[in-house]
């Protein structure tokens, strides 16, 4: 007799039905979470732009602006981004031809950035690291799950 290694064609057909049986009764949960992580995703990626930007202005000692656009929640669609830019030439608080974009960012799907409290839906940061012209308050995130997030400019520069 000699001693065959591997598996049977049916321990192999099991295996696979327990995969797939398996992979079926946690689909729905997992789509289930896709929302919430585009949600806190987003969300995590303009903390991050704000703290670049307010690094970008103490770098280049420079004013650097935070342009917000918002919109009512839609469940299907991209409500809603924001852009960033050294404002330089001249400076004057608005984008000019010729100033450099650092970061554009329109929201994934199914999150709309739907509330700033930032006069005219703008802030930024000084050469000093602090909020340009005194513009601090804050953004708001909502999914379709009616989960948010917010993201809150304090008048010290930091951000919670």
């Amino acid at each position: 007799m000699k001693n065959h290694k591997g598996f049977t064609l049916i321990e192999l057909l099991i295996a696979i039905a327990v995969v797939a049986i398996t992979a079926a009764v946690a689909f729905p949960h997992i789509m289930g979470w896709m929302p919430n992580y585009r949600l806190k995703s987003a969300a995590k990626d303009l903390y991050s732009a704000m703290q670049k930007a307010k690094i970008t202005a103490l770098k280049y000692n420079s004013n650097i602006i935070i342009v917000f656009t918002t919109g009512t929640y839609a469940p299907a669609g991209k409500i809603g981004g924001y852009f960033i830019f050294i404002d330089n030439s001249p400076a004057n608080g608005s984008f000019d031809t010729g100033e450099t974009i650092i970061s554009q960012v329109s929201m994934p799907a199914n999150v709309s950035l739907y509330y700033s409290s930032f006069a005219a839906n703008t802030t930024g940061f000084n050469s000093r690291g602090m909020p340009l012209n005194n513009r601090w308050g804050n953004v708001q995130m909502m999914n379709n799950n009616s989960r948010y997030y917010k993201i809150t400019l304090s008048s010290a520069g930091s951000f919670t």
